[in-house]
Formats: structure tokens, sequence, C-alpha cells
């Protein structure tokens, strides 16, 4: 059977409770492999189960709709059984080609073959590897020795090394966006909608040892190709907002900048978040005062721990000074922060701990995510944690509760056990939040009613975290 329809699904985690359903972006990941296999001559249908709270049942039946002769499936934690569950009536009952890809497969490859009956897993940037597949499917070549594909051939189980990172990033088509639902029907703290989130870069030079995108290397796309498909997302899809989810938007300065002076010579008026955050060492004041005035009203910035020592021990690169000076620089802009901590990594102690708390209440961002780490299958972390037999549950067999909820988690420390850690997240909640200036602080920062409805909903499982006994 030859390859011609791609189907591509990003699953809703049914069978994970309390996951946040105040942002919901549409999966860039799927939205690149259509476009780059529709430029190779595929019919292509994009399937976001996730944004429709669609049940198997339902996606099953447009699967059948659609009849593809392949279906791609996205996994990560939240949702690798479902993942499984589609890719297994896929395969046995459809006979289906099944790729599975996304975060999880960065995990035991092996695990996920036998439980899923997937075709192949995919590791590494997927647009090329699942071209490379159809490929060789269509011209019956045997697909067991591509890069980046694992797969089981003859009872054995086979690993490829990943494949090389794609370097000119300029060289793919963009996001197939005329195959995503209404750009009007995703939410997340927008200040102008519809929003449409970018990549301009791929990749990370730095070894964070909780994330998986560590020592990835760093790939821009130029400022001209990212202005390209601005544009066309400002006149074609009359966005009003950007979000940039890159990892390291501000790597180079001079590119950066470059960037945010096309943007204000366009003079588009559009409003620009960065969701996942920029990193505090790679800032000047200068740059700061450009994003303002390119339209930028958000960001995060990774901080993890006011422990030095905490930091050097996950090879963050980062001194705490550096952060201090980053949210100072962009309080004096008014530009809304958020500060991304984690407790639970090596080396935390519950002194540690109330480092964390009062440097938070100190640099004082507009908004502070305590999370409970949760080690990622693939990622360092992950495996010196499954070496030292220290993980109480697995997270590469998912994950019972969203990443927003606070719950046990999923180790302890040396010095802390699990139940410890995740009870002072909430003490942490409490002690940020609840503070007349902080409630203030925050009310001051919400210009819109979106703003306002995205707030009410992402807090609600926080505060049930808190304050609701399981």
């Amino acid at each position: 059977m030859k390859i011609n329809k791609v189907m591509l699904i990003y699953p809703f985690p049914y069978k994970t409770k309390e996951i946040n359903e105040a942002t919901h972006y549409p999966p860039m990941g799927l939205a690149y492999a259509a476009g780059y296999l529709e430029s190779k001559g595929m019919e292509c249908k994009i399937l976001d189960a996730n944004l429709f709270k669609m049940s198997f049942d339902q996606i099953i039946e447009e699967v059948k709709k659609f009849n593809p002769d392949l279906v791609g499936i996205t996994s990560n934690i939240a949702f690798v059984r479902e993942a499984t569950a589609i890719s297994k009536e896929c395969k046995e009952k459809l006979n289906k080609y099944v790729l599975i890809g996304g975060p999880s497969s960065a995990g035991d490859a092996e695990k996920i073959l036998i439980n899923s009956n997937a075709d192949a897993v995919i590791k590494g940037e997927g647009e090329i590897v699942m071209w490379g597949f159809i490929d060789s499917i269509n011209k019956n070549k045997d697909i067991s020795k591509l890069a980046g594909i694992s797969c089981i051939k003859k009872d054995k189980f086979i690993q490829n090394a990943p494949p090389e990172p794609v370097e000119d990033v300029d060289s793919l088509p963009f996001p197939a966006y005329h195959l995503l639902p209404d750009l009007d029907l995703y939410d997340s703290r927008s200040r102008k909608h519809p929003v449409a989130p970018i990549v301009t870069s791929r990749g990370c030079p730095y070894q964070c040892s909780f994330c998986l995108s560590q020592n990835t290397g760093w790939r821009p796309r130029s400022p001209e190709n990212v202005l390209k498909e601005i544009e066309m997302l400002v006149t074609k899809f009359k966005v009003k907002q950007i979000d940039i989810l890159d990892d390291n938007f501000t790597l180079k300065f001079d590119r950066a900048t470059e960037i945010l002076d096309k943007i204000i010579e366009k003079n588009w008026n559009i409003s620009i978040a960065f969701p996942n955050g920029v990193r505090a060492d790679r800032l000047t004041k200068e740059l700061v005062y450009k994003m303002k005035l390119a339209g930028v009203y958000k960001t995060g910035v990774g901080i993890e721990s006011a422990e030095q020592e905490i930091l050097n021990n996950v090879k963050k690169g980062l001194r705490i000074e550096q952060v201090r000076t980053a949210v100072k620089w962009f309080r004096e802009e008014e530009i809304i922060v958020f500060g991304f901590f984690m407790f639970g990594l090596p080396g935390e102690t519950m002194e540690t701990m109330e480092k964390t708390l009062e440097f938070a209440k100190e640099i004082n961002p507009h908004y502070a995510n305590f999370g409970v780490t949760t080690p990622l299958p693939g990622t360092t972390l992950y495996n010196e944690l499954k070496e030292k037999n220290q993980l109480e549950e697995d997270t590469q067999e998912g994950i019972s509760t969203g990443f927003y909820s606070i719950k046990g988690g999923h180790y302890g420390t040396d010095k802390l056990s699990k139940d410890q850690i995740s009870e002072f997240s909430k003490k942490a909640y409490k002690g940020f939040y609840f503070r007349p200036s902080k409630l203030i602080d925050m009310a001051k920062s919400i210009k819109t009613y979106k703003e306002f409805k995205w707030t009410v909903s992402m807090s609600w499982p926080l505060v049930k975290g808190i304050f609701l006994k399981r």
C-alpha cells in the first residue's frame, strides 16, 4: 500500500485529571510536519482532538472518515496512554501505517512500540524523518535503517541515531496554518485576538538536565524569513497577537534586535508575548526597551531556584544576580513577567525552598509558577533518577494529573520526601499570592476581558490543589 494521505493527531488527555484548560495552542509540530509533507505532494489533515476534547471513539470516527494511509500521532507524558490506544486501534483494526513522535518518544521507544503496535517511533525533528519513512514505504525500501527511526523488525528492537538537525531552518515550509482550526478558537493569556504562535529558532545550546531541549544546538531562522511568516499571519489570517515559542529568542542580541526593529518598522500594531520565557542572562536593558517598543507585553523568565548550588547541579548556567536584574528591567518597561520556579531539583532542602520563596517575593515578578519537578523521559535528570532507582512514579507511563495541579511529586531528594516538596509548593503559592500588594499588582496587569478570563481559569486548578484535600 502506497502512502498518499496522512492524518496527524494531537490527542486529548482524557485520562489525565486537572489539566491546564486555560491555554490551548495549535500543535505547531504537526503543522510544520504537514507543511513539509504537503510540499512533497502528500494530502494532509490535522486533527486537534485536544482543542475539542474529543473522546477516543470520536477520534477513531474521524480517522475512518478521512481514511488516511498513514496516521501520525504526537505524544507527551500527559497523553501517552491516549496516543497508545489510538495507535493500537489504527494499526490493528483499521490497518493503517502508524508513526508516533513528540516529547514522549525521547524516552523508552521500545516500550512505546510494544504498547502501541506502531510501525515506528520518531526521534528528533519529525518532518524530515516522516518524509523519509513515507518515501521508503512508497519505494519499497527498508525503513529500519532510517536515521531517527526506532522500530521492531523480526522481533528485534532497532533504535537508530537521531537525524542530523535541520541547519537551514529557512528551507522548511511555513507551518500549515490552513489545516488548523480557526485560530480564534485557541486560548492563551492574550491581549489581542486572534493569536498565532511562531517558532523563530530551533534548539538550545544550554545543558539544563531537566529539559528535553538540552544541548540540541541553536539554529535560527533569518529575520527576513521570520518577518515573512508574521506578515502572512497578519494579512491572511488577521492575527493580532504573536506568541513566540522559542527556547532562546534573545540568544544573539543582534538578530533579536533586527527582528524587533523590523516589527516596529512595519507598524502592524500587534501584541507580542514570550510564554516560554527568555533567559535572564541573554538580555540587555536596551533589548528589553526594544521589546516594549515592538509590542511585547508579557514574558517569562526561567529561574528554577534561588540557590546557586542547585542551579549549578542542573547545569542551568545562570547567576542569581542576572535574574534580579532582568525582572527589574521588565518591571521598568511595564512588561508583565512570569517567574518559573521548580521545587525538588537535586540538592533541594527545606532551607533552599524557603530561600527560593523569599527570593520570589523580593524580585516580585507579576506572577510565579512554583512547579513540582517532573522528570521528563529522555532528560539527564530522568536517566539519573532511573539509574539510582529513585523514581517512585515513572513518568514514562504518563502522569495522572496535569502540570499545574499540586500533587505528590514523582521522587524525593536526599533530604526531602516527595510529599514534603508538594506541600511546600502549596505554601509557596499561598505565601507569594495571598498578599494585598500582590493582588493589587495582578489586578493592574490585566487590561482586557480575555486576560481576566484566562487568569481565573488558570488559577482554579491551583486553588483546588492548595485548599482541597485529595
